[in-house]
């Protein structure tokens, strides 16, 4: 009797794997998409210009941007990732469909921050779907790091990659537990916090280079 692959032994090439994420993001953008969509027919027959539809769903738009940034610039890391990795573990699979699973939720939370007031459950929802998205992705990082044989015939994830993604996960928590507390002052302009991800980079970068005696 055959016994399946055990966790540590290569599951594959990652293609088709790289393919079925770029299909789960071009889902949830048109998620994201399809309630704007819908907003020109019903303000047709309420009989808005075009004027007043835009100011009456300024937050829709918004909201719609918000996430489409999002999701673009996690889809980025998470292929420039891929541009390390060229074999799979089981660990790889797993937390890519985590990762996957945060992306195409994400139209969700938008919806619900675009209805309701801002409050700690609605910053905590959309938040947390970042965070979840980050971390997954710097877990990913992780496990190709410390496992440099899913990079085989490709250059190795650097140390550098996995300080840039865990500085990112890492404002994250932050933004999630400030913009949880203080909601109804600071809500989601918590997440520009996520600007310190690089100066912090930056900052552990230089600690690392002075730590290191020079040859």
């Amino acid at each position: 009797m055959r016994r399946g692959p055990s966790a540590r032994e290569p599951l594959g090439s990652s293609e088709r794997l790289v393919f079925f994420t770029d299909a789960v993001v071009a889902i949830a953008l048109t998620l994201l998409v399809l309630p704007l969509v819908d907003l020109v027919p019903e303000g047709r027959e309420r009989g808005l210009d075009l004027g007043a539809l835009l100011r009456e769903n300024v937050s829709r738009f918004g909201s719609f941007l918000l996430s489409f940034v999002v999701i673009f610039q996690f889809w980025w890391a998470h292929h420039q990732l891929f541009r390390h990795i060229s074999r799979l573990r089981r660990a790889v699979v797993s937390l890519t469909l985590l990762w996957t699973l945060s992306i195409v939720f994400l139209p969700v939370p938008t919806a619900i921050i675009t209805a309701y007031d801002t409050s700690a459950a609605t910053v905590a929802l959309y938040v947390g779907t970042l965070l979840l998205t980050s971390g997954s992705l710097t877990l990913l990082t992780l496990t190709a790091y410390r496992h440099p044989d899913v990079s085989e015939g490709r250059s190795p994830v650097t140390r550098d990659r996995l300080l840039g993604s865990t500085a990112t996960t890492a404002t994250l928590v932050v933004a999630l537990v400030v913009g949880t507390v203080f909601a109804h002052t600071v809500g989601f302009f918590a997440l520009l916090l996520m600007f310190l991800a690089g100066p912090v980079e930056a900052l552990v970068r230089r600690r690392w280079r002075a730590s290191t005696p020079r040859g």
